[in-house]
């Protein structure tokens, strides 16, 4: 065997390819029913009302658009990390680099989900979490980072593993959220909660702008950015291009209607006196187990309180996997991530990457000691990577045309990419201001770093010229979010529906821009000529086991 086969086989060997599709549905379902189902019920009942059902609904109709092309992209080149690649090949260095650097909030994710367990065990352990202050105790810290650093364990110990133990935990937890909305709407039909409905200002009390801004702040958008797990873990499927397409639009429709019926049963099952000064002052600190000994539910509300460990924690697991390869995937790209966080331990994993990962969610609990301040924060942050769904699939079409797509939204791309776009600027507007000043805050800082790299490492001028419609619209947008009225302190100069209707319009406009920038980048090149592959299909047979082909002629699939 060639010095250049031989680097091609071990380049394929990075990645066990051992995942099923089950496996993938449940690391992208088991994102999605994490903390949001213990929290967002509540949190969207606050700012919309019973109207929060509609919000639901909304999402993941808007979600499902979005990751329509994701699908298509990640069955052409199954990459680890797959959403930090995606940029990278359709638009070259600037908006990839504008695509990864929220990655640095990587163990946010991970963070997020141990305070969510810490603040629902504070219900019966007080010396974890401080309900006055609404943040966890130096305890609740101390256990937070130990239960991290068991999921890390996990996941370093090989993804055999991994995937097992998030297959196993994923469909148990699954079943508790569906046992308790349906226990839920029994109790609060029987004591007469259906009259919610219409109580404290009627279905829609706060107008219809409200249900979208719940799909921001409400911890909606968080919630459905689950099903990025599947393309994270792409490299580690069997047969990820017809299964991770799979993962991600099953996981959004079934994470949805399991959302749906959960907000349903919380307005039903939520007392008549809570609502004595409307859905904006309803208080609660461990929602859905409170809601169930309320009603007088007891043995309901012990199983949520376990739960509410059981389920945060196996989003967690997840989530210190995908956050290294998103790391992984950032080096890949060729940015200034040290080369040892893309190497391999004896059983196929990059260990130290899922470490960096741990440290970084330690950083992130200190300053952010509270679980709504985080998801806001990471999930208006990531809203710039769905600007790249619609605008990579046209670039992609474009200077990609002829590799094969086992899965494609055919014609309907027409529609779909430019749609997509308008649905992300959309979605960035609804989180308002002052916290889209503060996600463009953070990004003005990504930029500087970047235009220090590229200047040390000469980037290609041209990644510039193909990746501009990133920072230029986007900080348009936030200027937008200054004049428009979603959000405190700002001018309110533009009125809802307009300032919607002008951010949809930015969002179909850019996709055209980004569409007619794109070229195909050196490393759209190497994968399209079958190297530097992290998924190659000559291998799936001696990862499962048995004995491999051997490597096409070339190095082609």
């Amino acid at each position: 065997m060639g010095a250049g086969a031989r680097e091609q086989q071990v380049e394929g060997r990075r990645y066990r390819h051992v995942m099923s599709r089950y496996d993938l549905l449940m690391a992208a379902i088991g994102t999605v029913i994490g903390s949001g189902w213990l929290f967002g019920s509540y949190f969207a009942a606050r700012y919309a009302g019973p109207a929060a059902i509609l919000s639901w609904v909304i999402a993941g109709v808007l979600f499902v658009i979005i990751e329509l092309p994701f699908a298509e992209m990640a069955a052409m080149f199954p990459e680890a990390g797959a959403p930090i690649r995606v940029p990278q090949l359709a638009f070259g260095s600037l908006a990839s680099a504008m695509n990864s650097w929220p990655a640095v909030l990587g163990g946010f994710g991970i963070a997020i989900e141990m305070l969510a367990v810490v603040q629902y065990a504070g219900g019966y352990l007080p010396a974890l979490f401080n309900k006055a202050a609404g943040t966890a105790t130096p305890l609740g810290l101390l256990v937070t980072a130990v239960l991290m650093l068991v999921f890390l364990a996990l996941s370093i110990y090989g993804v055999r593993l991994f995937s097992k133990t998030v297959t196993i935990w994923t469909t148990i937890k699954w079943v508790v959220p569906s046992v308790s909305f349906v226990v839920l709407i029994v109790a609060g039909l029987s004591q007469g909660g259906a009259a919610n409905f219409s109580a404290a200002g009627g279905f829609m009390p706060y107008g219809f702008a409200p249900v979208l801004t719940a799909i921001a702040l409400g911890g909606l958008i968080y919630a459905y950015q689950g099903p990025r797990s599947a393309m994270a873990l792409a490299a580690e499927g069997s047969n990820p291009k017809r299964d991770v397409p799979f993962a991600l639009i099953a996981s959004i429709v079934g994470g949805g209607i399991i959302y749906v019926f959960l907000q349903v049963a919380f307005i039903l099952a939520i007392p008549h006196t809570a609502l004595a000064h409307g859905w904006s002052h309803i208080s609660f600190s461990s929602p859905m187990a409170q809601l169930a000994f309320g009603i007088g539910l007891g043995w309901l509300g012990v199983v949520l309180y376990i739960d509410a460990a059981l389920s945060p924690a196996g989003t967690a697991l997840i989530g210190t996997g995908t956050s290294a390869r998103r790391l992984y995937a950032i080096e890949k790209n060729g940015f200034g991530v040290p080369r040892w966080l893309k190497r391999m331990n004896r059983h196929g994993v990059p260990a130290n990457s899922q470490w960096t990962a741990y440290v970084l969610g330690l950083v992130a609990i200190l300053p952010f000691p509270s679980w709504h301040a985080l998801i806001v924060l990471t999930s208006a942050a990531g809203i710039l990577g769905y600007m790249m769904s619609g605008s990579a699939l046209g670039a992609l079409r474009k200077t990609a045309p002829d590799v094969k797509r086992p899965f494609s939204v055919g014609r309907h791309a027409r529609w779909i990419g430019p749609t997509s776009m308008a649905m992300a600027f959309s979605m960035f507007l609804w989180y308002g201001w002052p916290t889209t000043l503060r996600v463009g805050v953070f990004y003005v800082a990504g930029l500087i770093l970047y235009a220090i790299f590229a200047n040390t490492y000469r980037l290609p001028r041209r990644d510039i010229r193909a990746g501009l419609w990133l920072p230029v619209m986007f900080f348009a947008e936030i200027v937008l979010s200054w004049l428009g009225s979603f959000g405190t302190g700002n001018l309110h100069a533009l009125p809802f529906p307009l300032d919607e209707a002008i951010a949809a319009g930015m969002g179909v406009a850019t996709y055209y821009w980004s569409v007619a920038s794109a070229y195909r980048t050196e490393q759209l090149t190497e994968l399209m000529e079958g190297r530097n592959l992290d998924f190659r299909e000559e291998f799936v047979a001696e990862d499962l086991g048995r004995a491999a082909p051997l490597p096409a002629p070339g190095g082609e699939e």
